[in-house]
């Protein structure tokens, strides 16, 4: 009776049975993939939770390469120099005062064409009267040495004062001495007082 009751297997059969292989397969065949896959899931979630860990800060002194002058181009200012190598241009606050320009910056400017003219008057204003004049014929003959021998780098203003004074005072016994004499007059030769000679 047992083989009366067999059904007979189909080609239907065949393909079901085949879809349920298939199927078995697909949905993960592998456990231990399966268990990998859930211990990176809570690995993730607990390192997202997790407070973000502070990075050791090194003290290292740090010393930016200097850099020749001409290489700078100094018409279009420091934040377009940053800009242009990928570092991050410093923002000054507006409301805040700024304080002057140094002599150093004041003397670079007057090699600059755009700013020249505000150099002078800041530098006009700030030195005192002994040095205008020599100041004003180092910026006339395009003596510019002079006033960055006087702003060296690093000196106080008081000290960049001291040196203009003391190179105004050479500049003018310099000058005094290659001017020639005043030509005297006959009015004032003391010969002529004697009379006229027979």
């Amino acid at each position: 009776m047992n083989e009366k009751h067999r059904r007979r297997r189909t080609c239907l059969d065949q393909m079901r049975r085949e879809l349920a292989e298939r199927q078995r397969q697909r949905r993960g065949g592998d456990p231990a993939g399966k268990i990998l896959l859930q211990l990176l899931a809570l690995l993730s979630g607990a390192l997202a939770m997790m407070p973000p860990i502070p990075m050791p800060t090194f003290s290292l002194p740090f010393r930016p390469a200097r850099q020749p002058s001409s290489s700078i181009d100094e018409d279009r200012g420091p934040a377009a120099y940053a800009m242009e190598r990928g570092l991050e241009p410093l923002n000054y606050a507006t409301s805040r005062m700024r304080p002057p320009p140094s002599f150093r910056w004041l003397v670079k400017d007057l090699s600059r064409h755009r700013k020249a003219d505000q150099a002078r008057e800041l530098l006009e204003a700030r030195v005192p009267r002994a040095v205008i004049e020599w100041l004003r014929d180092s910026i006339n003959t395009g003596d510019l040495w002079r006033l960055r021998m006087a702003a060296r780098p690093g000196a106080s203003d008081d000290d960049v004062i001291a040196s203009m004074l003391t190179a105004a005072q050479m500049w003018e016994a310099e000058r005094q001495q290659v001017e020639p004499p005043e030509p005297e007059t006959p009015d004032d030769d003391p010969d002529d007082k004697k009379g006229p000679s027979p």
